[in-house]
């Protein structure tokens, strides 16, 4: 017998096993051998007509008991997690959203939650027949419409245990929040220092292929630690300009990006990343701030997990896992070192300048939304969302970038406490609806980071991790022409 606690709210991460395993979803079947029992076996003796006569001791076998097992989400966890993430959903009015949540030092998965909420008005794409003239059938970018922009999935319907689980299976354009990968490497590498003084334009420049860079923070200059505070993207592209395409493309790889997590559920997405056989100039104005890239949010907070390891960890990747750590075995505990732990504490400290920025505008919006007892730190993304596969005999209408204009894709990846990290968390809005987009509140920041900032308040007081000092941390200027 198998026994799941949790109900509803770890459905879809238990899952289901059938009659036949293969068609099994969800860690049910990803673990299905080492739960499955086995049958005994027993020989005898018989007589001509086929009577038994007598059982040796050494001809039966007992069968035996699936071995149990023991995932690592935490129950309450688990339900503060859904809580905000269904409130956030509903505040940006936005079809889903997604949430992962690790232990950092551990890799244990603390929290998965993915929801999807039923929202009206929504339109199939405008696909245009193979075949038909291009200029028949035009894309209007300034029609108004709110399109489909989530996948099929049929299992949800039937049983929450079936969903498509896509906080590990569904990519997305990962946006700003990748800045902190390129910014931190830049930096290891003695390409610029944290107090180096960027010109960032006026928050308007044009390369020197002629493509426009705009900010929406626009300053006219810059320290390279702003430009990772106030996400400039002029000022990561000007910094990136600085690295070959094969060390820019190393990011990519070195954080993980173009490789699954391996956390033992099936179905999941290794990413996409433009390879450097197709790698332009273009890319290369492009990957600096989270473009011409796809991950998942599973991916995701396993590569912020390197500014959230503490210790001799910070800097090193960890490797994420769903079954839980007995007590008294050996630590588990893998150093796949990505960065020097220094850097890893740098960029950690320039983003809690990010999360307090974004706990201003909380302020302004709500002022009961202060008084926080941790420091955080993290970094929000936007992105268009990619338009889905063109159903046969479709293609994309003429005047279409291949993504849903208006329609975004809203993230903050987070960790906390600042002074002694525990959790790493990310949160991702699908979609927040018309009026957030038309009034410029749609953002990772002002959508995303509000779900982030609640849900780590509540969960590092429920594990009982004291509240941040009052005093702040050493400022990082410090670190300044360290080499």
């Amino acid at each position: 017998m198998r026994i799941a606690s949790g109900g509803v709210e770890v459905a879809p991460i238990a899952g289901l096993v059938g009659v036949d395993p293969s068609t099994g979803i969800g860690a049910e079947h990803a673990f299905d051998r080492k739960m499955r029992e086995e049958d005994g076996t027993l020989s005898f003796v018989r007589d001509a007509r086929g009577n038994p006569l007598w059982v040796r001791r050494e001809h039966w076998t007992p069968g035996s008991d699936g071995s149990p097992v023991r995932l690592s989400i935490d129950l309450q966890l688990q339900r503060i997690a859904k809580q905000e993430l269904l409130r956030g959903v509903e505040d940006a009015d936005a079809v889903g959203g997604r949430l992962v949540m690790v232990d950092a030092a551990s890799g244990e998965i603390l929290a998965m939650v993915d929801v999807v909420r039923e929202v009206e008005g929504l339109e199939p794409f405008d696909w245009a027949p193979k075949g038909q003239p291009a200029g028949e059938q035009a894309y209007d970018p300034e029609a108004g419409k709110r399109y489909v922009t989530l996948l099929d999935d049929p299992g949800r319907e039937r049983h929450p245990a079936l969903a498509r689980n896509r906080c590990i299976e569904d990519i997305y354009e990962p946006g700003s929040t990748f800045k902190s990968f390129v910014w931190s490497v830049l930096t290891a590498e003695g390409a610029a220092e944290p107090n180096e003084v960027f010109d960032t334009e006026g928050g308007k420049w044009r390369t020197s292929y002629g493509r426009r860079i705009e900010d929406v923070t626009r300053r006219d200059k810059m320290s390279w630690a702003e430009v990772l505070v106030n996400s400039s993207n002029i000022g990561m592209v000007k910094a990136a300009e600085r690295f070959t395409a094969p060390q820019l493309r190393d990011v990519i790889d070195r954080f993980g990006f173009s490789r699954p997590t391996r956390v033992g559920l099936a179905g999941e997405a290794h990413g996409i990343a433009t390879p450097l056989s197709r790698w332009n100039k273009y890319t290369h104005t492009s990957v600096p701030f989270g473009h011409e890239i796809a991950v998942t949010p599973m991916q995701m907070v396993r590569a912020f997990s390197v500014y959230t390891r503490d210790g001799d960890l910070a800097g090193t990747l960890p490797r994420l896992t769903l079954l839980a750590a007995d007590k008294g075995a050996p630590s588990r505990r893998v150093v796949e070192r990505i960065l020097p732990s220094d850097i890893a504490v740098i960029t950690r400290r320039i983003l809690a300048d990010v999360a307090t920025k974004m706990e201003a505008h909380m302020a302004r919006v709500d002022p009961s939304e202060t008084g926080w007892r941790y420091r955080i730190f993290g970094k929000s993304g936007t992105a268009e969302i990619p338009l889905t596969p063109a159903p046969e005999g479709m293609r994309r209408p003429a005047g279409s970038r291949g993504y849903f204009e208006n329609q975004y894709n809203s993230s903050f990846v987070a960790g906390g406490p600042l002074e002694a990290p525990r959790l790493s968390i990310i949160v991702v809005i699908d979609d927040p609806g018309p009026v957030k987009v038309r009034n410029k509140d749609h953002y990772g920041s002002k959508v995303a980071g509000p779900v982030v900032r609640r849900v780590l308040e509540r969960s590092l007081a429920y594990l009982g991790v004291p509240p941040s000092p009052v005093e702040p941390p050493e400022s990082v200027v410090v670190y300044a022409g360290r080499r």
